[in-house]
């Protein structure tokens, strides 16, 4: 075999493998819930390793290792802090979560106490949510596959892998997904300690030689952490946005697990894991700065791949492909999900009898999601504007209006159908405003502004207008009392045993 072609077989040989796995694994679903979200029997160290692939898409580093680069100190603070923060705000919901564990979806939980309207309202922003995400997801394997293989057809390979990740979610559900990837965080974990060895050896110093030279550049100075100037705040405040960003193929892992305290398992540990990915990530971007600080930020990756044999491009280029199937595989089910189950139930009467086809329409959905996706990548080619796009329009609008009530319903808030509307209305008037006359002077992005606004606004409107009884503030209900009363217990038996 002539050497150029070795990556492209390992490409193929990946994608192989994968179809064979998730089609092997997945059983025949013989109900929408097992499809869905399987028969809540999974355990903890599977979910563990479905939320971490579904996490780190395929856009993580190739997005990331510039930004370290670019930025310096500040940024190895600010990454790690962010995910270990995100992972524990979720894992502290994950113990509210009792009422609504035999539901599916955010759509079904915010609908419960909100109504059908606010069901669909919620639905068809996730929709568009997932489907921006895994069309970036689309993009990522074509933008890495010309990067690290030397084909004169990206496109080719792109749509065979978006096939081989719609198959599996179509025909295998929920199960295959996750058994995937767990294939596939195996896969792009071994490359990141790969990458780490790679970089470090270019360097061409040893660590106390890379620590000096490091002392001598402004941007890794300790300084910068606590001179709070402009760009600093910056980064810190547009950070918060991606804090708060409770993915819907995220949350969907509290509906997979038996139960709350299975989630606040899941998403606890994930914290630790989550940090140590992260870290790893900065220290390549660090190693580059060391190996050639005057590189650009486009340049970046082709420095990191000159000179590397074809079977570590081959395998650099299915991690990144792994990291990318392994999310959007997960968002197509969560949009299949929307689709199949909230809006159809939403458009229903209460009254009228199970709809018997939701599973052939829950994998129809599957197939059309991922094709809409691939056709989002053909009007967006550029990655770049597609993420701006995605962030700004569909996964913005769904962080703004979705997530705050979300919290708030998890919480025990119990509302009306005015006053969710009349919250979701004030956080798109106030990131509108923001965009509009806010942001280019101060270059702070305003989603963070719109969330809280939209809190606010949903439980001003309770406040001020009348409203009838058994909305506000529930009392948690019995299965949370006990809970809290173990957690309270556990607390206490470590601080007895700490004493000792």
């Amino acid at each position: 075999m002539p050497l150029y072609n070795i990556p492209l077989f390992m490409v193929l040989a990946f994608l192989f493998v994968t179809l064979t796995i998730g089609l092997y694994m997945s059983q025949k679903s013989t109900t929408f819930r097992a499809y869905a979200v399987g028969t809540q029997q999974f355990h903890t160290t599977t979910l563990i390793a479905s939320l971490l692939a579904t996490g780190f898409g395929g856009g993580l580093l190739m997005r990331e290792v510039p930004k370290m680069y670019d930025q310096g100190i500040c940024y190895i603070f600010l990454t790690p802090a962010g995910c270990m923060l995100s992972s524990y705000i979720i894992s502290l919901l994950a113990l509210h979560m009792g009422p609504f564990m035999q539901q599916l979806s955010m759509a079904e939980t915010i609908g419960s106490i909100y109504g059908p309207y606010l069901r669909m309202i919620t639905a068809l922003l996730t929709i568009g949510c997932c489907i921006g995400i895994v069309a970036i997801q689309i993009n990522v394997m074509s933008c890495s596959i010309g990067m690290c293989m030397d084909t004169t057809a990206p496109s080719i390979l792109t749509v065979l892998a978006t096939l081989t990740l719609i198959s599996y979610a179509v025909f295998g559900g929920i199960r295959a997904i996750t058994i995937t990837d767990l294939f596939q965080l195996a896969t792009f974990t071994i490359v990141i300690p790969f990458l780490l060895k790679l970089v470090f050896v270019k360097t061409d110093q040893s660590f106390l030689e890379i620590i000096r030279f490091l002392q001598k550049e402004e941007k890794f100075q300790c300084k910068n952490l606590w001179e709070f100037d402009k760009k600093y705040w910056i980064e810190l405040l547009n950070d918060l946005n991606n804090v708060l960003f409770f993915s819907p193929a995220i949350i969907q892992r509290f509906y997979m697990s038996t139960g709350p305290i299975q989630a606040k398992k899941v998403f606890s540990r994930v914290v630790l894991f989550k940090t140590i990915i992260s870290i790893s990530i900065c220290f390549i971007g660090l190693f580059v700065f060391v190996g050639n600080p005057i590189l650009q930020k486009e340049a970046i990756w082709s420095y990191i791949l000159a000179g590397i044999s074809p079977f570590y491009k081959g395998y650099v280029t299915i991690s990144i492909l792994a990291m990318t199937m392994s999310t959007a595989d997960s968002y197509l089910q969560t949009a299949s999900i929307m689709i199949s189950h909230d809006m159809v139930e939403s458009m229903r009467n209460i009254e009228a009898p199970p709809y018997m086809h939701k599973l052939r329409l829950a994998k129809l959905a599957t197939l059309v999601t991922g094709l809409l996706a691939m056709t989002v990548t053909v009007y967006y080619p550029n990655l770049f504007a597609l993420s701006e796009f995605v962030f700004e329009w569909l996964a913005g609008n769904f962080i703004i209006t979705v997530t705050p009530l979300f919290i708030l319903t998890v919480l025990g808030f119990r509302g009306t159908t005015r006053t969710a509307l009349m919250g979701m209305g004030t956080s798109i008037v106030v990131i509108l405003i923001w965009n509009h006359w806010i942001k280019p002077k101060i270059e702070i992005d305003g989603k963070i502004i719109a969330m809280a606004a939209n809190g606010l606004a949903t439980m001003a409107a309770h406040y001020w207008l009348p409203q009838s009884p058994g909305t506000g503030w529930a009392e948690p209900d019995a299965q949370q009392k006990r809970m809290m009363q173990l957690i309270r217990a556990f607390k206490k038996y470590r601080k007895n045993i700490d004493r000792e």
